[in-house]
C-alpha cells in the first residue's frame, strides 16, 4: 500500500525545468582611439635627427639641433641652453645659434624666433654676401700677392739675391709698396705666406707698441703687455691687469681704424665694459670713433691661407 501511494504521488510531481543556456552575446567592438593632434614643435632630439643640409636650405648651422620657417626660408639653427633668464641670438660664419633658458618650452622659443625672423634673415643673408666677398677675394701667393696693408697696397715679390726682407715704395702708384722677401725663386706659398705673415706682426709689434703709448698718455692709463693674436672674432681685448691684445691682421687696415682699436682696448682699462661712460671716455680722444667703427666692420679681409 505504501509504494503504490509513492507511485501515485510521483506522478503529480512538476518535473524539473531544463534552462538553455543562454545565447552567447557579441563582444562590442572597441572604440576607435580618438587621434591626437599633430604636435606643432619636435623635441630637440626629433629634431636633431631630422636635419640635414640640402640645397633648399637658406642656412645650415653645423651644430643644429633645430629648424624653422622665417620670411620663406628655411633656417637650420643651433639651440644652446644655458642658466641665463633672457634670449640671445647670434649670427655668425656658422649660421644661426640661439641661447635659451633651460626651463624655456620648444613653443616659447619658436615663437620668440618666429618674432625676431625679419632681423635674422636680414643678418643671415648680410653674413652670406660677406662670404662670398671674402672667397672672391682669395689670395694667389705665386702670381705675387698684393693685399691691402696701412690704407694702401702691398705686393710681395721674391728676390734670392735679396740678404733680408725690405720694403720700399712701388713706382705704379703712390699708395702702393713692395715687401721683397729674401727666398729661394719658386718656393712653396706657404714659404711666401709665412714669410709675409712673419714680417707683418713685427711690423705691427712696433707700430701698436707706439700707438698704445700715445693713447696711454691722452687717456691717463698705464698698459702692462701686448700681445698680437689671430683671434677669429675679436680684433682686440683688454685686462684689468693692462694685458692687452691685439690682431697682428689689424695691419691691414688704415692708420686711422688701428688707432680707433687702440683706443677702443686702451679705454676698458677705466672702463671694463660697453656702457654710455666707456664710449664717452673713447670719444674724449677720439670724437669721430663712430666712423672708424664703420670702417672697420666695413672692410673685408680674405683668407690669410
Amino acid at each position: 500500500m505504501l509504494r503504490l501511494l509513492k507511485f501515485t504521488l510521483d506522478l503529480f510531481d512538476v518535473p524539473p525545468v531544463f534552462e538553455l543556456p543562454p545565447k552567447a552575446q557579441p563582444k562590442p567592438e572597441p572604440k576607435p582611439k580618438p587621434k591626437l593632434p599633430r604636435k606643432a614643435y619636435k623635441t630637440e632630439s626629433e629634431q636633431a635627427a631630422l636635419l640635414l643640409p640640402s640645397s633648399d636650405i637658406f642656412s645650415h648651422h653645423q651644430q643644429a639641433s633645430q629648424q624653422t620657417r622665417l620670411a620663406g626660408h628655411t633656417v637650420n639653427y643651433e639651440l644652446l641652453r644655458s642658466r641665463r633668464r633672457t634670449m640671445t641670438f647670434s649670427v655668425s660664419p656658422a649660421g644661426l645659434s640661439v641661447r635659451a633658458p633651460f626651463g624655456m618650452s620648444q613653443p616659447s622659443i619658436e615663437s620668440a624666433v618666429q618674432e625676431k625672423g625679419p632681423w635674422i634673415v636680414r643678418k643671415l643673408s648680410g653674413m652670406q654676401q660677406r662670404e662670398e666677398r671674402i672667397a672672391a677675394l682669395k689670395m694667389d701667393w705665386q702670381a705675387g700677392a698684393q693685399l691691402a696693408y696701412l690704407g694702401g697696397t702691398l705686393q710681395v715679390r721674391v728676390n734670392p739675391q735679396a740678404s733680408k726682407h725690405t720694403l720700399t715704395k712701388s713706382e705704379e702708384a703712390e699708395n702702393k709698396q713692395v715687401l721683397t722677401l729674401a727666398l729661394q725663386q719658386g718656393a712653396s706659398d706657404k714659404k711666401i705666406r709665412d714669410a709675409t705673415k712673419k714680417w707683418m706682426q713685427q711690423e705691427a709689434t712696433q707700430l701698436y707698441t707706439a700707438r698704445m703709448n700715445h693713447y696711454a698718455a691722452m687717456l691717463c692709463v698705464n698698459w702692462r703687455t701686448l700681445t698680437l693674436t689671430n683671434a677669429n672674432t675679436r680684433w682686440g681685448s683688454a685686462k684689468a691687469d693692462g694685458s692687452i691684445r691685439l690682431h697682428w691682421r689689424l695691419m691691414q687696415f688704415s692708420p686711422e681704424v688701428i688707432d680707433y682699436v687702440v683706443a677702443h682696448e686702451l679705454s676698458h682699462l677705466r672702463e671694463l665694459n660697453h656702457s654710455a661712460r666707456f664710449w664717452a671716455i673713447v670719444a674724449s680722444v677720439m670724437p669721430d670713433y663712430e666712423v672708424r667703427q664703420k670702417q672697420l666692420k666695413a672692410q673685408v679681409l680674405p683668407p690669410w691661407e
